[in-house]
């Protein structure tokens, strides 16, 4: 079971101790919830802290959450107190109200790093899937209530689904009781409406089968295929046209990189943004064009040679990875993401003993940006923990 600074509420009294999480490190993170408004409309309550606290008491009230192990009930108090973290950032006054655009995806990362950094929730698989389930609540706990209005709602519902493949702890029926309990813990004239929407949300995902499990696919590369809406139906397959395997490293600075390529892809050349820097004496607090276009020109050879190789960089940021990976499959190769992770304070380590350590400030920067892979980036993600 994952050690935690907080008592989640159990049976047979089910409180919720307030002053000891406020006391506890969740409290200093969510401290600034206290001073960011929220649209009276939907909001009637006040601000982002009085409705956290509203959200976690109808969460401990309701029946499935009651009925639910012990580690489920852990990933749900979790999530309940953090799937508005993300206002305090996104929070402003647009049009005379109050919006918090972006603030779900915000929230995740927050999450993340504080459970990563300052609760130690990583590098066992046990820590990642606790903590990455928890990620994946708070980043999508905005979608079942705009479920209606998607233009492809059972396609919404089962692309969500989906990522319980990487991460095995998360489903739509967890998503569905932190909605409910997100609806309940407010004050606003569409709480009935809101409600019909995630009974319907709930409702369709077990009648497509992934209302507790990831829809079942043919393989990865048609599971891909779907995701990019290339084929209809997930149970169809796709012949596998690709020549061959570009992989591409994801991971913080210390986490093993390249230990890792010499043991399990050696025999595999790799294209190094670190051997980059070194042979042109960039920094990484430099100018990084550079780098990439250096890297992006030497990928090019091998792909054109139909050559499988190891792309070997941070890649935490999905809009740098679907760059360079849309270029591998245009190649027409095959994909791979290897995620590697490392607990906090051994990561530190291993870079102070880099010949090159990045200064910790640049790594605590890049965890507070980090975005892991979504399934739907690449024909197979690998998560592994050094």
């Amino acid at each position: 079971m994952i050690e935690l600074p907080i008592q989640i509420p159990a049976p047979p009294g089910w409180g919720i101790d307030w002053d000891a999480i406020e006391a506890s490190p969740f409290g200093a993170l969510l401290h600034g919830l206290r001073h960011v408004g929220q649209n009276p409309a939907y909001h009637g309550e006040g601000d982002a802290w009085t409705h956290t606290r509203m959200v976690c008491e109808a969460l401990v009230g309701d029946r499935e959450y009651r009925e639910a192990s012990a580690l489920e009930r852990a990933e749900l108090f979790v999530s309940a107190l953090l799937h508005d973290v993300g206002k305090a950032t996104r929070t402003r006054r647009e049009g005379g109200a109050w919006v918090s655009p972006g603030h779900a995806l915000a929230g995740a990362q927050i999450a993340r790093q504080f459970m990563w950094q300052v609760l130690d929730i990583a590098g066992t698989e046990e820590k990642r899937l606790f903590r990455e389930t928890v990620c994946l609540l708070v980043r999508f706990h905005s979608k079942p209530l705009h479920f209606l209005s998607s233009p492809a709602p059972e396609r919404l519902a089962m692309s969500m689904a989906a990522e319980g493949d990487l991460v095995g702890g998360f489903m739509l029926s967890k998503l569905a009781i932190l909605v409910r309990a997100d609806i309940e813990g407010r004050e606003a004239k569409d709480v009935g409406r809101l409600m019909d929407e995630i009974a319907l949300f709930s409702s369709t995902a077990d009648e497509l089968g992934c209302l507790r499990s990831p829809p079942r696919f043919a393989d990865a590369f048609s599971r891909f295929a779907w995701l990019e809406g290339r084929i209809k139906y997930p149970g169809q397959q796709l012949y596998n046209d690709t020549w061959g395997t570009v992989y591409m490293m994801c991971g913080l600075p210390g986490t093993g990189k390249d230990t890792w390529i010499r043991r399990n892809l050696a025999e595999h050349p790799v294209v190094s943004l670190d051997a980059i820097r070194e042979s042109t004496g960039i920094t990484w607090e430099g100018r990084q064009g550079p780098v990439v276009a250096h890297a992006i020109e030497k990928a090019r050879e091998y792909l054109r040679a139909r050559q499988p190789f190891v792309w070997n960089a941070t890649c935490l940021r999905p809009d740098f990875r679907n760059r360079e990976l849309q270029l591998f499959r245009d190649y027409g190769a095959y994909t791979k993401i290897v995620v590697l992770e490392t607990p906090w304070l051994e990561e530190m380590k291993r870079n102070s003993e880099r010949a090159a350590a990045v200064p910790k400030g640049v790594i605590e920067a890049l965890l507070g940006k980090f975005t892991p892979p979504s399934i739907r980036e690449a024909h197979e993600i690998s998560w592994l923990t050094t």
